[in-house]
């Protein structure tokens, strides 16, 4: 597409709405509604142990944990894999502050080791050369919704006999060779904030295979109790992460549509990257058959820096890009613009060049990211 830009006055691309998030209707008001009238608001409930017993059904996993949020989450799964203060947990430097706060929280130490230019995740045959006697897990991030490498992870973790912990937070549904993330280590923890796919505002969730991992997060949740002892009887430590009734009400509610808002954001998301495959100075996520199935929190694009003209250091470049789109109708976002850890170079350079299509833009359906890719071609100057 060519013509005026919008930023500089022309007609946009799009004028018409993108999908509001979250959602929420008659199933969420009776949901709530019905916590409120049973006066059963936390302890005691029965909406925590469904939406337990269905999320971890729906994953295929043995057990499940629901959190306050998705932090807490990630820490009680570190927890449960015997993560201690002075330990080293290995992870990405291409996330949330939340993955490396939950590490920390524990008097644990990141250890960020670089990540893969075409899929924004930590790379394999890095995380070797990071092992110190101190590390005693790794922590992938599934980021945007893409699982990580989960066969050259696990590899390295069971050849130096380290945990494995996932940080699904954004990888509802997602699937590694037809199995479940979050089921692919020994824990994982997902996310229900108020930005995510499947939310409650707040709230998290803890999946295992374990039934030790799962007792010590169980009881790491709930004030130091034992899940099948005396609600008086608690372990040396502990903490109260425990979700509330009103929020496993709203998730139960948005589990009944995840499947079917899901196909629309992976059908979406395949449009958009062939779309954008053929846009000059956009690079899309590289391929990889062993991905079954994304998350679909977010679409990752790439800038080419050889075509951002002035020194992209300073991140200039790519915010013009991203006024320019908004301009156009399309609403990019700069996503994580500063890594976790200075100094490593893929990672500075995907946090200076990446642009994110999040999920409510996908759930427009495919035959709307012709507007996406339209809007991309327009304000780089053309397709290939």
């Amino acid at each position: 597409m060519t013509g005026r830009l919008a930023i500089d006055g022309g007609t946009p691309v799009r004028t018409a709405p993108w999908p509001e998030w979250p959602r929420s209707g008659a199933a969420e008001r009776r949901a709530l509604n019905e916590v409120l009238e049973s006066g059963r608001w936390g302890l005691g409930g029965d909406a925590v142990p469904e939406l337990e017993a269905r999320f971890a059904a729906l994953h295929g996993a043995r057990y499940a944990v629901a959190c306050c949020n998705g932090t807490m989450a990630l820490q009680a799964a570190l927890v449960a894999a015997g993560v201690q203060p002075g330990d080293e947990v290995i992870t990405s430097p291409y996330s949330f502050a939340a993955t490396a706060h939950a590490i920390r929280s524990l008097g644990a130490v990141a250890a960020f080791v670089d990540v893969e230019p075409g899929t924004h995740n930590l790379d394999p045959e890095l995380i070797e050369a990071a092992i110190t006697e101190r590390t005693t897990a790794i922590l992938p991030v599934h980021i945007g919704g893409r699982p990580a490498d989960m066969d050259g992870v696990n590899a390295v973790a069971a050849r130096r006999g380290l945990r494995v912990v996932e940080d699904a937070a954004q990888a509802w549904l997602a699937g590694w060779r037809s199995r479940a993330v979050g089921t692919l280590g020994d824990a994982g923890a997902f996310s229900f904030q108020s930005s995510k796919n499947l939310t409650a505002g707040e709230g998290g969730m803890v999946l295992t295979d374990d039934e030790a991992l799962y007792r010590r997060a169980w009881s790491w949740h709930d004030c130091g109790r034992d899940p099948t002892g005396s609600p008086h009887a608690h372990a040396p430590d502990g903490l109260n992460l425990r979700m509330t009734e009103f929020q496993a009400a709203l998730l139960l509610s948005g589990l009944e549509r995840l499947p079917a808002e899901q196909a629309i954001r992976r059908q979406a998301m395949d449009a958009l990257s062939a779309g954008l495959a053929e846009v000059e100075g956009v690079n899309t996520p590289d391929p990889d058959e062993r991905i079954t199935a994304h998350g679909c929190h977010v679409f990752m694009a790439r800038l080419d820096e050889s075509r951002l003209g002035a020194d992209p250091r300073d991140g200039r470049d790519k915010r013009r890009v991203i006024e320019a789109l908004r301009a156009e109708g399309i609403p990019a976002h700069s996503g994580y613009t500063t890594p976790l850890e200075r100094g490593l170079p893929i990672c500075e350079r995907l946090c200076r060049t990446t642009i994110w299509i999040k999920h409510e833009v996908l759930l427009a359906g495919a035959a709307q990211m012709q507007d996406v890719v339209a809007a991309f071609a327009k304000v780089l100057g053309g397709k290939r």
